[in-house]
């Protein structure tokens, strides 16, 4: 593909000059001709451009990317085609990436690691809550301006979410980031993307990815089998990490943090020098219990470091069982009042707290919220269909964004006033659970007197007083 020339005029705005190259394309430095900004452009290789399936693609992730609306994310401003070419808009950020900051420094101090990976993961929490998975976080893909983090490039420009491995060093970059889910070919989710901000903490910290090796293979089998090593054995790393680390780096994504905003905020915590959370499926331990720690208190030792070992005591001789004498009345009152000033307690936590659902969102609340847009829809029921929605939501057409409950809910009045729906029904539906769910299916909608209309549909999901509230609604109509 041939650099446009400078000066050039292309998708409304002012080429300027290179500043970046990559397996898909080329990105300019630009000026908006009608705004009078400076904008980035990413021009798309033309081999693509002649793909439908990746066409499509193109299109409707830049429409889901365009309606993220958060600081730490790069806004896409335009997309489309023009002469041949798919090319992309985005804000210009001056400054440079953490791969050119890493190169030059080696690794970042804790605290400056930390608040990297704290940007990246609100940015995340964003991009997860509208439906997207960003799928190649790298120090690359994270651009810095002074103290503030930008994560760039949510996957439109990627031929497919299965793993192409080639022997570029671009795609060997991307490899060092990839959880084992990935690798494997098998569905990415939320928690992939919290494994590759754990590498990237790890990164951040050492200088080095933590699973590098020697060849991809190698690499490979170590992000499916091994351990991370304790990033606190490079000096000025507090060992607060290394519990971090490890679980942002389960093997199984349950493990794992729930989303990328926590492996953010832990690393914080541990750059302050407080506890991190215990990781998932980890049994809590009473006072007196030692921490996994304890055992490095003793000294090391040339042959290693001392365990110590906390032998539980003897079991007592075996006698004939007495009858067990009553406990006296005041402890019998003391237990009782306990009893019932817990019940009292709980009721009481009960009561405030309405018995608000928390957590992630399950398969069935992520479905039934689809459905229930369905009804509401078919009914042509405003009502039914502004309690579904957050206060914030978006609806993403190929035309048009509504921002906000009041618009969307304008938008589609406009539909019930120009057509008598009958029915709304959504096939080949599929779920993607958790802190930020996930509906895709396809849709038909079928009208009074008149032809309906399909097309896709993606629904992102997310909990809001203990409900499932419908927080994106993405559309393309088929044709």
């Amino acid at each position: 593909m041939a650099d446009l020339v400078s000066g050039r005029e292309f998708a409304g705005c002012r080429i300027e000059e290179v500043v970046g190259r990559g397996g898909m394309g080329v990105i300019y430095r630009g000026t908006d001709l009608r705004l009078e900004r400076p904008v980035a452009i990413k021009l798309i290789a033309a081999e693509r451009a002649t793909d439908d399936g990746f066409r499509q693609r193109f299109e409707r992730e830049a429409r889901l990317t365009a309606a993220i609306d958060h600081p730490n994310v790069i806004p896409v401003y335009a997309a489309g085609e023009e002469d041949g070419h798919l090319y992309l808009v985005m804000r210009y950020v001056a400054g440079q990436d953490l791969q050119a900051l890493l190169r030059k420094e080696g690794s970042l101090d804790p605290e400056r690691a930390a608040r990297v990976v704290e940007q990246v993961g609100e940015a995340l929490d964003a991009a997860h809550s509208a439906g997207l998975v960003h799928r190649d976080i790298k120090p690359a893909n994270v651009l810095l301006a002074g103290d503030h983090v930008y994560l760039s490039d949510f996957g439109i420009t990627r031929a497919d979410t299965t793993t192409r491995i080639t022997e570029s060093g671009e795609w060997l970059g991307t490899l060092d980031f990839m959880s084992p889910e990935h690798l494997r070919g098998e569905r990415t989710t939320a928690r992939s993307d919290v494994y590759a901000v754990g590498c990237l903490l790890y990164c951040c910290l050492t200088g080095k990815p933590p699973f590098q090796r020697q060849s991809m293979p190698a690499t490979i089998r170590a992000h499916l089998d091994e351990a991370p090593p304790p990033a606190s054995d490079t000096a000025g790393v507090p060992r607060s990490f290394d519990a971090v680390i490890e679980r942002a780096l389960a093997k199984d994504p349950r493990d794992r943090y729930a989303s990328a905003g926590d492996l953010g905020r832990a690393a914080r915590a541990a750059a302050s020098g407080e506890a991190p959370a215990p990781a998932h499926g980890s049994v809590a331990r009473g006072p007196a219990a030692p921490e996994p720690e304890t055992r490095w208190l003793a000294p090391k030792t040339t042959a290693g470091p001392t365990e110590v070992v906390i032998e539980p005591p003897k079991t007592a001789r075996v006698s004939t069982p007495r009858k067990r004498r009553a406990p006296p009345r005041r402890l019998v009152a003391l237990a009782v009042a306990v009893t019932v000033t817990a019940a009292l307690v709980i009721a009481l936590l009960v009561a405030t707290s309405g018995g608000t659902p928390s957590g992630p969102l399950s398969s069935s609340e992520v479905s039934g919220a689809a459905q229930s847009f369905a009804r509401a829809y078919a009914g042509e029921d405003a009502g039914a269909m502004a309690k579904l929605l957050t206060s914030d939501v978006k609806r993403v057409s190929p035309t048009d964004v509504e921002r906000g409950r009041a618009a969307v809910l304008a938008a589609y009045r406009g539909q019930f006033a120009a057509s008598r729906i009958q029915g709304y029904k959504l096939d080949n539906l599929k779920i993607a659970p958790g802190w930020a769910g996930r509906a895709s299916a396809t849709y038909t909608v079928t009208r009074a007197g008149g032809k309906g209309f399909g097309g896709t549909v993606v629904f992102g999901v997310r909990r809001v007083d203990g409900d499932p509230k419908i927080a994106l609604i993405a559309t393309q109509a088929n044709g």
